[in-house]
């Protein structure tokens, strides 16, 4: 099956797929299959074989969680293609072909290179460097304001500072979780400030895609000057620029 190039689908709450450079990427991905309904392809928000057809897929699962992770991947089997895992060392799930990465690994695959980070919650998050570009994936590597008195600066030294800067990010994917709401929506405006992605885009709204459009406006009061994909739904798709 031929996919555009340099699209973006967003799968539901954290889970998107891109592709780039051609490959597929797949992220957190967590819908089972008996949830897709018949038919149903990336375009209406989920992952079936036939799109997989004569493709070189990547999955990567930030953690085990059962809203970031499930088994369904491993079940994935791309005809005329081929297929790597990149799953978070928590997972116990997955061939022996698997790459299981812990924090602070890297990992250089053909024409790819994959850094991980600690998780503020579980797991990993991942910078993926391919075709020129440096996605980032935050999993579940938020900024859990949970009572409101967390600090912000201290949030981006303990964390963003560390992910690598050997190239601006391009792409990100960072929590804004409507849970959230008034105490940093899990950290989309710090991360903003902090690292101007090029495309900022959210994840982690369990559906209540509401958020994104709140969060939206507030970014722009803010002086963010890239990038927002202002996700609607499920099955929204995004054309990056090359």
């Amino acid at each position: 099956m031929s996919l555009t190039e340099n699209t973006i689908w967003h799968l539901y709450h954290s889970a998107n797929a891109l592709t780039i450079d051609g490959k597929l990427l797949v992220f957190d991905y967590a819908t089972p299959a008996e949830e897709r309904p018949a038919g149903a392809g990336l375009t209406e928000g989920y992952v079936a074989n036939d799109d997989l057809q004569g493709q070189d897929v990547y999955t990567f699962a930030s953690h085990a969680h059962g809203d970031h992770f499930n088994e369904v991947i491993l079940t994935w089997r791309p005809k005329g293609g081929r297929i790597t895992h990149i799953l978070s060392s928590d997972i116990s799930a997955g061939p022996e072909s698997a790459h299981f990465m812990q924090p602070h690994q890297t990992l250089e695959l053909e024409e790819m290179k994959v850094v991980t980070y600690p998780s503020t919650d579980e797991g990993v998050a991942f910078s993926v460097f391919t075709g020129g570009k440096h996605i980032y994936f935050a999993g579940d590597n938020a900024f859990w304001n949970w009572e409101g008195t967390r600090s912000e600066e201290a949030y981006i030294r303990d964390v963003l500072s560390k992910i690598d800067d050997s190239r601006p990010i391009d792409i990100a994917f960072q929590v804004c979780d409507p849970r959230l709401e008034g105490k940093g929506e899990g950290g989309i405006y710090v991360f903003a400030r902090a690292l101007n992605p090029i495309l900022l885009v959210p994840i982690h709204s369990f559906g209540r895609y509401a958020i994104n459009s709140k969060a939206e406006k507030k970014l722009k009061t803010l002086g963010f000057e890239n990038t927002f994909w202002c996700v609607k739904g499920r099955g929204d798709s995004y054309s990056v620029a090359p």
